[in-house]
This record gives structure tokens, C-alpha cells and sequence, in this order.
């Protein structure tokens, strides 16, 4: 109990200090870069451009632009940070001279990160399904709720396996944020599109399959089937567990000048 509520301490103090940084509203800058297309359906809707109903619109931006590239890159650039931003500081040899424990030390930077992760997403995801699905009217909106629903949950589970990547990758190596952008841009976009089996190792393989009736699905159901919906919860689940330990292990035998 003593190391939680350290680690308590830690998120809380890390939040205040990320809440009102430049590094926030470069990053919610881009949470809001879907509203932009989100408003382009409903000018090609308006112009009689397009006949895709919202809610087809609104699981095709879920799972194919928040889930692969937004989530993860608002995570990376906060998970990513967790142990790096106070070595470059200069900071975390004397945060650890305190009496705080790595452990309690991680967990608190990690805990920050994550809730900074989902406090741009959650918001950016519920502003474009109104945003869309606004034209259907409230009947319209009213039969979408439980889909809206099912993204923000599946959103926040899935950043937890983003939030435990990257910080893994902010605690073992030195340039985590090329690392990341690698395994995003890289290895998701590429593993998405090859057959076989590489899209299991990917974060939002099983994200999308927890969205049903996601048109990027399709797509990838050329390559492969869908996950099935407890395989993709317990997948994100062992992601998210191995890869916090794994980080917090490393930074407690991590040599620090």
C-alpha cells in the first residue's frame, strides 16, 4: 500500500507537470486532427458527394486512424518519456535519492502517461461520433451510443499495451521516439497488409477486432480473420502486463549518472 500510494504521489506530480506543457497542446493539436476529416464527410454529406451512412464513417476512423496511428502516437510520446525526460533533465539521479523506490517511481510516471494518453483521445473520439453522426439525428445517434461506447473502452484498453510498449522502449533505449515511430509507421502499417501471421504482433490487430462492423476490417480480412474478441482482450491484457514489468525491471537495475 505504501508503494502505491507513492507511486500516487508520483502520477499526481508528473500530471501537474504535463497537463500544461507545450509538449499537451502539440499533442492535442493532433487528438484533433480527425475532426478534420470528420468534418469533410459532412461536407461531401452536404454536397451529396458521399452516401456512407455515419455510423460506417465513425467505425472507419476508429479503427483505421485512431487505433494504428493517433492512439499510439500520443502514447509513445508520452510513455516514451517516462525515464528519458529525467535523464536529459538531469533530474532523475536526484528523484532517487529520495525515499520513493524505482518501482513506485516508474509505476507513477507510467500511471501519468497513460491518463494523459486517454484524457486527448477519449475526448477527440467523442466530439467526431457527434461530429458524424450528428446528420442521423438523436435516433441516429441514440442507436450509435453502444458503438461509441465500445470504442472509448477498447480505446483506454488498448492504450494500456500502447502506454507499457513504449515505456519499455523509454527505459531500455536511448532514442525510444524513433524506436516508436518505427513500430508504428513501420511494422503496424506493414504487418496490417502482409499475410500471415505478423499482425498478431501488433497492437491494433487486436484493438480493431474489438470494434465490430469496422469497415477497416475488411481490408484486412484479405489477409486474415479477425481475432476473436476474448483472444483480443486477453492479448492486450498480456501485452500491457509483460511489457510494464518488463520496464519496471529494467529501471531497477538500470545504471543511472
Amino acid at each position: 500500500m505504501k508503494k502505491l500510494g507513492t507511486a500516487a504521489l508520483v502520477a499526481g506530480w508528473s500530471l501537474s507537470e504535463l497537463l500544461l506543457s507545450p509538449r499537451t497542446f502539440a499533442m492535442a493539436a493532433l487528438a484533433a486532427t480527425p475532426l478534420g476529416l470528420a468534418l469533410a464527410y459532412r461536407v461531401a454529406l452536404a454536397l451529396r458527394m458521399t452516401e456512407s451512412g455515419g455510423a460506417g464513417v465513425f467505425s472507419a476512423l476508429v479503427s483505421g486512424v485512431y487505433f494504428p496511428f493517433l492512439a499510439p502516437m500520443l502514447s509513445l510520446v508520452y510513455a516514451s518519456g517516462v525515464v528519458r525526460d529525467d535523464l536529459e533533465a538531469s533530474t532523475l539521479p536526484y528523484f532517487l535519492t529520495r525515499p520513493l523506490g524505482r518501482p513506485s517511481f516508474l509505476l507513477g510516471k507510467m500511471a501519468a502517461s497513460y491518463a494523459m494518453s486517454v484524457f486527448l483521445v477519449h475526448p477527440s473520439v467523442v466530439i467526431v461520433y457527434y461530429v458524424v453522426l450528428a446528420p442521423s439525428g438523436f435516433s441516429g445517434l441514440g442507436a450509435g451510443f453502444p458503438g461509441l461506447a465500445r470504442s472509448l473502452a477498447v480505446a483506454a484498453w488498448g492504450l494500456v499495451a500502447y502506454n507499457g510498449v513504449f515505456a519499455l522502449a523509454g527505459t531500455v533505449l536511448k532514442r525510444p521516439l524513433l524506436a516508436g515511430l518505427v513500430f508504428i509507421f513501420g511494422w503496424q502499417a506493414a504487418a496490417t497488409f502482409v499475410p500471415g501471421r505478423a499482425r498478431f504482433l501488433t497492437v491494433s490487430h487486436y484493438m480493431s477486432s474489438l470494434v465490430p462492423g469496422a469497415p477497416a476490417a475488411g481490408i484486412l480480412a484479405a489477409f486474415g480473420e479477425r481475432s476473436h474478441a476474448l483472444t483480443s482482450i486477453l492479448a492486450l491484457a498480456v501485452i500491457a502486463g509483460a511489457t510494464h514489468a518488463l520496464a519496471i525491471a529494467a529501471f531497477s537495475n538500470k545504471e543511472v549518472r
